[in-house]
Formats: structure tokens, C-alpha cells, sequence
């Protein structure tokens, strides 16, 4: 049989000859579809033999660890048997990955071995920002990763995340809490429609939830502001860096003509409306990191200028369904509560939202502002022909017009529906995260 012609490939069995199994992969470089059950039979190596060259065809790739043992043992920890290589491997595949979906999952520890540690997966989690900021992750729909309690919100906090085709976002058994839902999760996956948090413990273990729902519903409801907002302050940023270049290059060289940029009307003290606040936390950037301005023309001047009067449409999410668990089976009459605690956060929420964009509206009106919204992965491809928006701080931002604003006034929003299906004996919503991923 030749190798070309297998597509599929399955390996369920936890322990196998691991050597054998990755000799066999790399003679099948045309599988479509790839599932590996990782056992301790497992090393590194055997992933560099099996991902260290890109697989060009792969549409699935579904990976599960279960490194645990029967006895301590601290040979992993002394030779250092970490499996990050492989977020490393497939982050370096390159932009033409037909990626679609991909599963990395870690099992839970038996209870039985919870009198000494158990060998751990990754060592450390930052090589998944080089993954989610990898463009072999630009046509992946479905990201399911799932480490037992695991810190996820600063690993996948990146300034440019590859994740716009993600629709389905799984994250079980990590940890997460509700502001990390709200400032990381939904503003990195613009277009994620289904989130499954099981075991997460993103509500409290109290006897009666109380508010945690409705809190969470006004959070997720507002998170497109917080996303606007952040963007707002860096450009803010870039453009107290642009000016202090500037007036350090007039200073270095009075001789040069730079009367246009060097005349640049600075900012007023006092309430600014939607503007970043005035001071930064951030470390005070050296004279060697600021920006290379060309001088001698007026781009820099009116670069900073525009940067300064933009402000970000924030746009609601495509949220559906939001997956989750709490500490006991709840009765039906508790679910319907926390749905309606949730729509009620959220329509609150979702008040703010349309404030935010009015007050957006009426400074647009009045040519107060310069008005912006994040660009979706076509439009990024798109062409610019104005030469001051070919930035490349605006490089995934467009202009909002008087038209297109009003129809976002206009749009219905709806909020999700919780389910909590993942626990024994609780129905499912119909087309929640869980149905969906079972049909992939």
C-alpha cells in the first residue's frame, strides 16, 4: 500500500513503541486527519521526528497526554521531559496550513495519586502565545486546549493573535476567571461563537449563587469595550513616542527644518471624554526605542495628529452559547435562574455598549473624531488608498462612515445561553459548544 493513500490515522493504545509509531508518521506525510493517545512511553523526541517538518495537508490534529504513574518518580523533572516542543513545532508551520481543527488535551490525575506529585505535560505555557500568534492558525475553526488547572488568560494574551476563524473555544480544566473571560478570552477570538469552560470554576463554591451569573453576563457584555479602549491607549502611546522623537530630533539638530512637526498643538489637560487615562504603568521607554520619524516632512506630524483623534467602534461579540459547570448538579428551576440572572447582566451590559457607541456617534457628527473598528481578515487584505491609514499601526483597523454607524445602532443583541451540560444528568442547549464539537 502506498503511503500517499492514507489520509487517517489513529492511535488510541497509551502504551505503544513510541519510536515505531514516529518512524511510521513520518513515511505518511499526507494525513488529513490526525489523533494520538500519549502515554509514558511518550519523550519529546519522538515529537520533533513527528512535527518538526510541517504537515502542509493536516485538517485535524487531536493530541491527549496522560503521563501519570503508579510511583513517584523524578526522572521527568531531572531530564527536563517536557512536551512544549510541540506548541513550538506547530506554531513554526508555515502560512499555507490547512489547519481546521486542533485538540490538545492533558487528562486529569487519578485521585489515588494525589499523595505525591505527578509528572507534568508543559513546563511552561509561553510558547502557546507563539502558537496563538502563529499564522499556521489562521484557518483553524475549532481550538480545543484543556491542561488541569493551568493559568490560560496571560499565555494567549498576545498583541496580534492569529485567532479570527476561531468559532469554538475550549478550555476545560484550565483556570479562568470571569475578568479574564471579558479582557482576554473574547477580545482575542473576535468571531468565537462557542465557548466551553467546563470545570473552570469561574463562579464561587457557595451553598446559593448569588450575582455571579449576572455579573458574568454584564462582563462578557462589555468586553468589547474594554478591547476598544486598550487599543485606543496604545495608539495614544505611539503617539506620545512619535512626538517625543520629533521634539528630541529638533533638539539634537536645530538645523533641520522641522517647523511642521515641531508645532505639533499638544494635547489639554483636563477631561477627556473616551480618551486613555493620562498616566501608564508601563516602564519609561529609552531614548534608543523611540520611533524613527522622518523629519524633514509633514507625515510625522499629521501621523500623530490622526493617531491622537481616533477612537475604536466597540461591536459586539458573536457570542452564542457560553459552557460551563458548577460545583453541584443544579435542578432545572437553578438553571433557568442563572440564564436569567446572565440575560439580565447582560442587557445591562449591552446599555453601556450602545452609550458608548452613541457618545461615538454624536462626536463623529460633529467631526470631533476620527472613527475606527477592527477589520476582519478580508479586509485586512484589502488595499488602503489613502497614504495616512497605510500605518502600520492601522493595519487591522478601518474607517467607520455615518452609514455604516447607524446600522450597527441598529443591531439586535441577543445574549447567550448558558449551558451546563457537561455535568451528569443536565440536559444540554440545543446547539451548545458541547453538540457542536461532538460532530467534528
Amino acid at each position: 500500500m502506498e503511503a500517499s493513500w492514507v489520509h487517517t490515522f489513529h492511535s488510541d493504545p497509551w502504551i505503544v513503541d513510541a519510536q515505531i509509531l514516529a518512524d511510521l508518521l513520518g513515511i505518511l506525510s499526507k494525513i488529513e486527519e490526525l489523533s494520538l493517545n500519549i502515554g509514558t512511553t511518550f519523550a519529546p523526541e519522538h515529537f520533533d521526528d513527528i512535527f518538526s517538518i510541517a504537515r502542509p495537508n493536516l485538517k485535524s490534529l487531536s493530541i491527549i497526554f496522560r503521563p501519570y504513574v503508579q510511583k513517584a518518580t523524578y526522572y521527568q523533572f531531572l531530564k527536563g521531559s517536557y512536551f512544549d516542543n510541540l506548541l513550538t513545532h506547530v506554531a513554526s508551520w508555515p502560512s499555507d496550513s490547512q489547519l481546521q481543527r486542533l485538540s490538545i488535551v492533558q487528562t486529569s490525575p487519578p485521585e489515588m495519586s494525589s499523595h505525591f506529585a505527578q509528572p507534568i505535560v508543559f513546563f511552561s505555557l509561553q510558547p502557546l502565545a507563539g502558537l496563538v500568534s502563529s499564522s499556521a492558525l489562521r484557518k483553524t475553526a475549532h481550538f480545543r486546549f484543556s491542561v488541569p488547572n493551568r493559568p490560560i488568560a496571560d499565555a494567549i494574551r498576545t498583541p496580534k493573535p492569529r485567532l479570527d476563524a476561531v468559532t469554538l473555544l475550549d478550555l476545560s480544566t484550565t483556570s479562568v476567571n470571569p475578568n479574564a473571560i471579558s479582557k482576554t478570552l473574547l477580545p482575542q477570538f473576535p468571531n468565537l461563537i462557542h465557548l466551553i469552560l467546563d470545570e473552570c470554576a469561574i463562579v464561587s463554591r457557595a451553598t446559593e449563587l448569588t450575582g455571579e451569573f449576572s455579573t458574568l453576563g454584564q462582563l462578557c457584555a462589555t468586553s468589547p469595550i474594554d478591547k476598544a479602549r486598550s487599543r485606543e491607549k496604545k495608539l495614544k502611546e505611539i503617539a506620545a513616542l512619535r512626538r517625543t522623537a520629533i521634539e528630541s530630533a529638533s533638539v539634537s539638530n536645530p538645523t533641520t527644518e522641522t517647523s511642521a512637526p515641531t508645532q505639533l498643538k499638544k494635547s489639554k489637560k483636563g477631561r477627556r471624554g473616551l480618551a486613555a487615562p493620562a498616566f501608564s504603568l508601563r516602564e519609561k521607554v529609552s531614548d534608543n526605542q523611540l520611533p524613527v520619524v522622518d523629519s524633514s516632512t509633514s507625515i510625522g506630524a499629521d501621523s500623530i495628529i490622526l493617531l491622537e483623534k481616533i477612537r475604536i467602534l466597540p461591536t459586539q461579540g458573536k457570542l452564542q452559547t457560553l459552557c460551563t459547570t458548577v460545583f453541584t448538579t443544579p435542578t432545572q428551576e437553578q438553571i433557568d435562574f442563572w440564564q436569567g440572572e446572565f440575560a439580565a447582566g447582560w442587557t445591562k451590559g449591552s446599555r453601556s455598549l450602545e452609550a458608548v457607541q452613541k457618545r461615538l456617534f454624536s462626536s463623529l457628527a460633529h467631526h470631533l473624531i476620527r472613527l475606527f473598528r477592527f477589520a476582519t481578515p478580508e479586509e485586512q487584505l484589502q488595499p488602503k488608498e489613502d497614504e495616512m491609514l497605510k500605518l502600520p499601526e492601522l493595519e487591522d483597523l478601518v474607517e467607520v462612515t455615518t452609514e455604516e454607524f447607524e446600522v450597527y445602532l441598529q443591531m439586535p443583541i441577543q445574549p447567550p445561553r448558558l449551558c451546563f451540560g457537561g455535568m451528569e444528568g443536565v440536559p444540554h442547549v440545543e446547539m451548545c459548544g458541547h453538540q457542536v464539537s461532538w460532530k467534528l
